[in-house]
């Protein structure tokens, strides 16, 4: 998940959810009592929303014995303690979570220092592109001793986001900006850069990134979007507001009748929190970017 900075964007729109284990797993039999071959017992604290995904689509929600405050999904995920962020780490409910692994994203190095110091075995992954993603649940499978769900759960993504590239194969790819608002009202607002995660998904989608350079998640303002010109405009809104936050987004959008997008009525406010998360349900986001920028896909019956 690319800076710091989209660390915590993503972690604001995380209401997070993950894709239930639909058979992903099955080749591996599970640890005998709870155990990994030749370690000690599977105790798992998972610190960011992807990897407490990965490991529920992989069977192993049994063994989470912590999450972050951000890992709401899937509803088993809840029933699991929460021991703040990585910003704000519960060092007392990480202790009497008694985890053997710790799972957490590579951004702070420091709390990577604190886990090590509690004498809890740790792995740092990164996933703010598809081909880091992909690493990740290879080192997870690897960590856990479940090489065949990661691959079982690779092949599925593989194949999901294989089934939205068929469906938007031959099809012109329009110059999308995804944007997430700051703040509601302000004129500032985050895009996705070439290189992101979101970038690797509008390009399944079947878009091209409206957007020309390599960069994180880069803040402009109005007069920037007027000279990107988007053909379409996707508003991630996934983290909760006023009940009329929505009306307040699209009338922001309105004002800038000049871009084309808006001048064809292509600016759409998406909810869905899966959208900026890098993890198991990759392909249905996909597949939600390919439907909303190309609308004659919904209409359709997606090949099997």
């Amino acid at each position: 998940m690319v800076s710091t900075r989209f660390h915590l964007v993503l972690l604001a729109l995380a209401t997070a959810a993950a894709l239930s284990a639909t058979g992903c797993g099955e080749a591996d039999a599970p640890p005998p009592a709870g155990r990994e071959a030749g370690r000690q017992p599977l105790r798992i604290l998972s610190l960011a929303p992807n990897l407490t995904e990965i490991l529920f689509a992989m069977g192993l929600g049994d063994a989470v014995v912590g999450r972050s405050t951000y890992c709401t999904y899937p509803p088993e995920a809840l029933a699991v303690p929460a021991v703040g962020d990585t910003l704000h780490l519960d060092l007392a409910g990480v202790i009497r979570a008694e985890p053997t692994l710790a799972l957490l994203l590579t951004r702070r190095t420091e709390v990577v220092r604190r886990l090590e110091g509690l004498g809890i075995r740790v792995a740092a992954v990164e996933a703010d592109r598809m081909d880091q993603l992909r690493e990740a649940i290879r080192t997870i499978g690897t960590e856990t001793g479940r090489p065949d769900a990661a691959r079982a759960l690779l092949a599925q993504i593989d194949a999901d986001l294989a089934a939205v590239r068929r469906r938007v194969a031959g099809l012109s790819p329009p110059r999308t900006l995804f944007a997430c608002p700051m703040t509601v009202g302000s004129a500032r607002i985050l895009v996705a850069g070439r290189g992101t995660f979101v970038d690797d998904l509008l390009t399944a989608a079947g878009a091209e990134n409206a957007y020309p350079d390599r960069a994180d998640w880069p803040t402009i303002g109005p007069t920037r979007v007027v000279d990107l010109g988007p053909d379409v405009v996707i508003v991630n809104a996934a983290t909760k507001g006023p009940a009329d936050r929505q009306d307040t987004i699209r009338r922001a959008w309105n004002a800038l009748g000049s871009v084309p997008a808006v001048e064809a009525g292509r600016v759409h406010i998406l909810t869905e929190p899966y959208l900026t998360i890098p993890g198991p349900r990759v392909g249905r986001a996909a597949r939600l970017l390919a439907e909303t920028i190309h609308p004659g896909l919904a209409d359709e019956e997606p090949a099997p």
